[in-house]
């Protein structure tokens, strides 16, 4: 069971107003998305900023016979932003810390997003459909199988866990020799997993 932390909204029909893709780094999109607003509040230019938005859901899991509820961001890096930009609200955007620039034209001149992309993005969010496996799936020294690859059907032992990038680094032996293997989360399934 999946809950939508919020919808993106239906445009408002001002042409003044469009999305835009600000990127941050990875794990501090919440972060950013405070910042702002707070800087906008600050500087009283809240009119320049319809909407501030981190694609994201609260998703319950069940691991090792617990449940869990855990916040899943569908992009990580990423903030969508419908505003009215300007050169001021550009300079305040780009002195926020964890801010690495746009997405889509320059860093100078960004492009918005298109509406057939952010009708995607919608459709996505509407779904439930996840860009990305839990990253608490996986952790140090768990026992796992490859289910996918050249490895497919061989044992290994989670070495490291790399969230960000959905992938995993498991020791597997091969001709007697523990060897390391950067796999996906999805080639692989804990070894416990018995369906």
């Amino acid at each position: 069971m999946s809950e939508l932390e919020n919808e993106i909204p239906l445009s408002s029909g001002n042409p003044d107003y469009k999305w835009y893709i600000l990127q941050t780094y990875s794990g501090f999109e919440h972060r950013v998305e405070k910042t702002v607003q707070e800087k906008l509040r600050v500087e009283k230019r809240e009119d320049l900023v319809e909407e501030i938005f981190v694609p994201g859901e609260d998703v319950e899991r069940v691991k090792n016979g617990k449940k869990r509820k855990t916040h899943v961001i569908y992009y990580p890096g990423y903030v969508l932003i419908k505003m009215k930009l300007t050169d001021d609200l550009w300079h305040l955007l780009m002195n926020i810390p964890r801010v690495s620039g746009f997405v889509g034209g320059t860093n100078r001149e960004p492009r918005p997003l298109p509406e057939e992309e952010l009708g995607a993005i919608r459709s996505q969010m509407n779904q439930g459909i996840r860009q990305a496996v839990m990253k608490d799936e996986f952790e140090v020294g768990q026992q796992v199988i490859v289910i996918d690859g050249p490895f497919a059907n061989f044992s290994g032992k989670v070495d490291e866990v790399y969230a960000e990038k959905n992938k995993l680094r498991v020791m597997i032996s091969i001709l007697g020799r523990s060897t390391p293997v950067e796999l996906d989360f999805d080639k692989v399934k804990d070894h416990t997993d018995t369906a």
